[in-house]
């Protein structure tokens, strides 16, 4: 088989993926229609014990289709559950969900099978992709019911819910996991664990979670000994993929705490090096855990998938030059040549995940860039994966909802639904900047050590990371010559409709800086007077579109000097946002009342169909 057949192969796999989740999309025409396909849905619900009845079958649509948990635990909130039942409503939806998805995997390696497509390494990469799965999705619930329900839990009640108590308590009993020079890492690889003494210590994986990881290495090891049978004539990769899977073992069973960090980087190291069509994913990417930023687990696969050709990256290397030359480079030296040359040698993979298991089956990404090691970036680069057409497809098949006429303008939102139905390359033009441009956005302004010591104080690094990532995309393409009125008013009508919608992201913690995001770009579309919120209602005055620009490039390099001075990053957001308590709320009066009244209607309103307006207007 040549390169060109393969490539073929690939989009016939495309196809039929795209055509079986387009097929469950359509169960969102199930809650309303008694059908024999309802049974799914009500299944569901009998299953995590819950009633059945209209408003909990569009609360079952969205969990197996979108994968996102919090419609869950609003439902669970409204209605007063108690926490030991809401976390075995999530684990038993979670079963239902991942045992219900690997039904479509293994008719997608079917397909494949039964077509003869790809080679057979290749065939053999899907198939033991989805054998290793059994052993992650059958970890990620231990680990969270560990960590995030039951860690965590005993924390708040220990100190009373306050963070700073929690972080110092971590801290002053040596509880973070060692980076490579002994600082603490930004993240951990390690679990808390109770002592006879009744204090904690930390624990590997392996030590913690033994007969979980023992199953992922013993599948690992089959894997291994699979495609050592094998050859990859195409991309002659075959080494490079065993050298990746012994890796992943090779850190599972590391059992020294202190090493870990190290371990994974070898992880990092050994995943940049594959470069073909078929992507397994980095399996310990998120920080679902939010005081220790303990990795959750997951595993995926990702097929290229090049939908547009991406040129956000031109844009964002001149703004970096263009700042860079105001402040001096002679000051910053190092972090220039180190950002610049992590952005330089980036890997952009616009893909389609065909397989996703354990934690993604919680929270389905939208784009990724990683590794997380920054000494690993440093010597082998980053990838960014884009995910272009799975995010349209979604974005198109949800129902429209009764909270966004509440809260947006009609006429905002006329328009973004034109935006979003009529016009696949504007949508490709908007998500490349976006989407694209956010992840490179990460690659900036950093040293080698930027996270470790803005991170040491307050932990609140990614709070403010996510936002000069989008950022970054915002501030470069404003400095760019661009005179497409239509383009530029969608990349902005886009970016305030995603920051109100990351507002519902108030009380999940594991996810918030996407939240705090969020509150910083109201206080800046407030100021610049590009969004009104007159009577609660958002509405887009793009007159001020100039104004917007003067005035997200100040904060921008406000933010800059935070980064290249490595402050710790709650220098910045104490700015816009302060922590009360369980989560960070707006500086300004009128923001905290809009973000309370945003929220309320969220918890009323969140699983409310418009049946009014109907989304066959705006289809082509």
């Amino acid at each position: 088989m040549d390169k060109k057949l393969f490539e073929n192969d690939i989009k016939s796999i495309i196809s039929y993926n795209n055509e079986v989740l387009s097929s469950l999309k359509n169960m969102y025409s199930w809650v309303d229609n008694d059908n024999e396909y309802r049974e799914i849905l009500d299944e569901f619900l009998d299953y995590v014990w819950l009633e059945i009845n209209k408003e909990t079958r569009l609360w079952a649509y969205f969990r197996i289709v979108d994968l996102h948990e919090n419609s869950i635990e609003l439902y669970m909130d409204g209605n007063n559950f108690e926490k030991s039942k809401k976390d075995d409503v999530l684990n038993r939806s979670y079963e239902y969900v991942s045992d219900f998805y690997i039904d479509i995997h293994n008719s997608l390696l079917s397909f494949v099978k039964d077509n003869n497509l790809l080679t057979e390494f290749y065939r053999t990469i899907i198939e033991w992709t989805i054998n290793v799965w059994v052993a992650f999705n059958n970890f990620f619930p231990v680990w969270r019911n560990h960590i995030i329900f039951w860690v965590n839990r005993e924390l708040e009640d220990l100190f009373n819910n306050d963070w700073e108590k929690i972080i110092d308590y971590l801290n002053e009993n040596n509880l973070f996991d060692k980076w490579h020079w002994w600082d603490l890492a930004d993240r951990s690889y390690s679990v808390l664990v109770k002592n006879s003494d009744w204090n904690y210590s930390s624990k590997s994986y392996f030590d913690a979670f033994k007969f979980e990881v023992n199953s992922i290495v013993k599948s690992l090891d089959k894997f291994i000994k699979n495609i050592s049978k094998l050859e990859d004539e195409l991309y002659n990769s075959k080494y490079k993929y065993i050298n990746y899977l012994n890796s992943i073992k090779n850190a599972l069973l590391e059992r020294d705490v202190d090493n870990l960090v190290y371990k994974w980087s070898l992880v990092d190291e050994a995943w940049m090096s594959i470069k073909t069509p078929l992507q397994i994913s980095h399996p310990l990417e998120f920080y679902e855990d939010k005081y220790r930023k303990a990795v959750a687990p997951e595993w995926d696969l990702r097929i290229l998938n090049n939908v547009f050709d991406s040129v956000v990256e031109s844009d964002i290397e001149n703004m970096y030059e263009n700042i860079f030359s105001e402040i001096w480079i002679d000051n910053f030296k190092k972090s220039y040549e180190f950002s610049k040359a992590n952005f330089k040698r980036v890997q952009l993979y616009l893909t389609t995940p065909i397989l996703y298991f354990s934690a993604e089956l919680t929270w389905l990404f939208s784009a990724q860039v990683v590794p997380n090691d920054e000494i690993i970036s440093d010597k082998f680069w980053k990838k960014i994966f884009a995910f272009p057409e799975m995010v349209l497809s979604s974005k198109r098949s949800k129902p429209f909802m009764k909270l966004q006429n509440i809260i947006f303008d009609e006429n905002l939102l006329d328009n973004y639904r034109k935006y979003l139905f009529w016009d696949d390359d504007l949508f490709y033009k908007v998500y490349d900047i976006e989407t694209i441009g956010h992840e490179f956005g990460h690659t900036l302004w950093l040293d080698i050590d930027s996270e470790s010591i803005m991170n040491s104080k307050t932990w609140v690094f990614k709070n403010i990371e996510e936002f000069k990532a989008t950022t970054g995309w915002l501030v470069a393409y404003f400095m760019g010559k661009n005179d497409d009125d239509l383009l530029s008013e969608s990349v902005i009508r886009d970016h305030v409709i995603r920051t109100i919608w990351l507002l519902s992201y108030k009380k999940v913690n594991e996810i918030e800086p996407y939240y705090c995001e969020a509150l910083i770009h109201l206080s800046i579309l407030n100021e610049s007077w590009i969004i009104s919120l007159e009577n609660n209602k958002i509405s887009l005055n793009f007159s001020n579109y100039d104004n917007l620009k003067r005035i997200y490039i100040t904060h921008y390099k406000k933010l800059i000097n935070v980064y290249l001075n490595k402050v710790d990053a709650n220098e910045f957001l104490k700015d816009y946002a302060v922590r009360e308590k369980w989560y960070f709320m707006p500086l300004d009066k009128k923001l905290y009342e809009f973000v309370d009244y945003y929220y309320d209607n969220y918890n009323k309103y969140w699983n409310e169909v418009d049946r009014e307006t109907k989304k066959e207007k705006y289809i082509k």
